[in-house]
């Protein structure tokens, strides 16, 4: 089915009620805090004095998808303030120099699930002499200290090195067990106690008074368990770092390396055991949301600090750690190029949740970005293994009082609330394309997450546009969380191997262009398909799109016919059986006849778009030409589109292998050809011949 671009494929931006603002020539609503997306991770200076409690944090939205589990990596600020004095390194330490082996026990953090150690079982077994002893054992073991355990130091340690004495990973295990122990200590509860450092209780107390650090109170419990332990002085970006700032005098803090496995290995005590929860930041306007249009100020939220085990910084990467805190002494950073101070706080913001997702930033690598009458892209790469199998959203804030009064005032009215940042999918690729419709200060801050899992914020960047951008043109239509590009939604509905894998399509006006997905062999039989095309000022009446799914090849065909230049937005809804109400979007591109987001040159252009013809309906002999083409216009091999028209010659090949092993009737024929179908890509593809296959193999082993 398909329909001609219409007014009613667009959502109508409902003008915001306004809430508690003082009244002006523009009312922007005042966004109620419980509605408030959750920044990251996002440190806090000089918090008020905590409440530690147990109830769940408030969530950050409606939609679960938006609401982190991970709400508590808030990474708060802890200073450098603190009466207790040791000497930051010890006779005979070895010198700072880069890592060289690995570290088992901190490998594989799982992001996405509970890794608190609070939650492990009390029925561990701690008499493990004869076998490895486990994360949940130790961390079971930690929590068992006693308050009589409190008076002494060497009686503390004494106690905690029961289950790992003499074992070969005891000094890694005993980081471990202590911090395990340390997060698990409500300080607030101990500030009646006597203020001490000679005994681990008095140094509880100093703690909850704030008169000594976490990295202090590490270090001497490192140092009575003969691990060897030093005290690192920095700055981090934390607390009330936005990205650009430059003036790090109030973010001066400590944190720690301990030497293990011959090398020295970053620890940061206070981000593994403290977090805050509910910290917001005041002073911006959010004009997007999951590709909507908002028009919200932002509302300030202290946060409450409480305790909360994030492993990630024990030991963690000092490639990965440098984009967060950089020490005075820059052997410390334990990178073989270490960076200067200027460069750090240059640098982009990424927080760790974007180096678990295993993701790169292909883009300018800088916190601060600016534009001046373009479009601006972010772009990200993620691993081909997992890209389609996480999704990415953001939010597009302005700055209050960065744009002129009436620029801000006309721009948030209702009616002309834009749609700025189109988020494209491109396979393993993420462009991020932003448009600026008046000069101000903005920020965006990008989210991602497994499929079906919680968004974590992943980095942020300001932007200072000096000029606005020059045919500033809205988005088509909001695309929600999916963005624009085939993703884990379409998979789902058995749209495979999509002809255009990135999500913006480039066409020339009145050359009728065809996208292809080739269908799951157990749903292409009852599957509804509706697609809708949506220009951006709803004016065309002319264009056209309609989809035929193609019984004999099992692919669903999607002919676009755009008679006018202009963008347009291509929304793919499905639904099986006869059920055509519940139609759902699985899938959305945004076609434009305009070059302007291209990055490339127009020899380049010209092949790829051969290429994708020959992929829509071509054979063997054209695909592998137009392959052929692009590499020699210097197209990446790893190019997603070069990619994926390999994987229409393996379906082809494939559907010649299958047609040829029902006509050979040979055993090992179809054995081998089955064998490659269940081990490839492909299987949800060939389902049905698979099992055919199989029955005629059945046949002629019993024969």
């Amino acid at each position: 089915m398909g329909t001609e671009c219409s007014k009613s494929d667009v959502q109508e931006i409902v003008e915001p009620e306004p809430v508690g603002v003082e009244p002006e020539p523009v009312v922007v609503e005042s966004e109620p805090v419980e509605s408030e997306r959750e920044e990251s991770p996002e440190p806090v200076e000089n918090t008020p004095p905590p409440s530690i409690h147990k109830e769940p944090s408030i969530a950050s939205s409606d939609d679960q998808n938006k609401a982190s589990d991970f709400e508590e990596f808030f990474i708060t600020f802890e200073s450098d303030s603190d009466e207790i004095k040791l000497p930051p390194i010890e006779n005979e330490y070895p010198a700072p120099v880069p890592n060289t082996t690995e570290c088992s026990l901190t490998k594989k953090i799982q992001w996405f699930e509970n890794t608190d150690p609070n939650t492990g079982s009390d029925d561990a077994d701690n008499d493990v002499e004869e076998r490895e002893i486990t994360k949940a054992e130790i961390d079971h073991h930690a929590r068992t200290v006693q308050k009589s355990d409190l008076n002494s130091f060497h009686q503390l340690i004494k106690y905690l090195d029961t289950p790992i004495k003499g074992r070969p990973t005891r000094d890694e295990m005993m980081v471990r067990i202590i911090l395990v122990w340390l997060s698990n200590q409500v300080v607030e509860q101990f500030v009646s106690e006597e203020c001490t450092d000679k005994t681990p209780l008095g140094f509880l107390s100093l703690l909850g008074q704030r008169r000594s650090t976490y990295s202090t109170f590490f270090t001497v419990l490192c140092r009575t368990a003969d691990v060897k332990c030093a005290q690192i002085h920095g700055v981090c970006k934390a607390g009330d770092y936005q990205p650009g700032d430059t003036n790090m005098d109030n973010l001066t803090c400590l944190w720690n390396a301990v030497y293990i496995q011959d090398s020295w290995r970053i620890i940061h005590p206070y981000w593994v055991c403290r977090s805050v929860f509910g910290k917001r930041s005041s002073g911006w306007i959010k004009l997007e949301e999951d590709g909507k249009a908002i028009g919200h100020r932002t509302i300030a939220a202290d946060g409450v600090v409480k305790n909360a085990f994030k492993e990630y910084y024990i030991m963690p990467d000092p490639s990965q750690f440098i984009y967060r805190c950089h020490p005075d002494c820059k052997e410390w950073q334990l990178l073989p190029t270490p960076i200067s101070r200027e460069i750090f706080l240059n640098q982009a913001y990424l927080l760790p949740p974007f180096w678990a997702m295993e993701m790169k930033l292909v883009s300018k690598n800088a916190c601060c970005l600016f534009a001046s009458g373009k479009t601006l892209t972010l772009t990200f790469e993620t691993s081909k293994a997992t890209a389609n199998t996480i999704n990415l959203d953001y939010e597009f804030l302005l700055k209050e009082g960065s744009a002129q009064r009436e620029d801000e005032n006309e721009m948030l009215k209702p009616e002309n609330m834009p749609r700025l940042v189109a988020k494209i999918r491109n396979a393993s690729e993420w462009n991020f394309d932003i448009q600026f419709p008046i000069e101000g200060i903005y920020k965006i801050v990008i989210y991602g997450g497994p499929d079906t899992h919680p968004l974590l914020r992943l980095c942020e960047f300001k932007i200072i546009c000096t000029k606005r951008t020059e045919g500033c043109r809205l988005i088509p239509f909001n695309p929600g969380k999916l963005g624009f590009g085939p993703g884990p939604e379409s998979d789902r509905a058995g749209l495979l191997l999509p002809s255009h894998r990135n999500g913006i399509i480039t066409i020339d006006r009145n050359n009728p262009t065809n996208l292809r997905f080739l269908l799951a062999s157990d749903t292409y039989k009852s599957l509804n398909v509706e697609t809708e095309l949506v220009d951006f000022d709803l004016k065309d009446k002319k264009s056209s799109v309609k989809s035929v799914i193609e019984k004999d090849t099992k692919e669903l065909k999607i002919i676009t016919n755009i008679v006018q230049n202009g963008d347009y937005g291509l929304r793919i809804s499905t639904s099986t059986g006869d059920d055509l109400e519940r139609l759902t979007v699985v899938c959305n591109y945004l076609i434009t006849t305009s070059n302007k987001l291209s990055r490339e040159k127009a020899n380049q252009r010209v092949a790829r778009r051969k290429l994708l013809s020959s992929i829509e309906n071509g054979n063997n002999i054209e695909i592998t030409e137009s392959i052929k083409r692009c590499l020699k216009e210097k197209i990446l091999e790893n190019d997603s589109d070069i990619e994926n028209a390999q994987r229409k010659l393996d379906v082809l090949q494939f559907r010649k292998d299958i047609h040829d092993a029902f006509l050979r009737n040979h055993l090992g024929t179809i054995e081998k050809t089955i064998h490659c179908l269940k081990t490839s890509l492909y299987q949800r593809i060939f389902w049905k011949a698979i099992q055919e296959l199989d029955n005629l193999a059945n046949e002629l082993r019993s024969s």
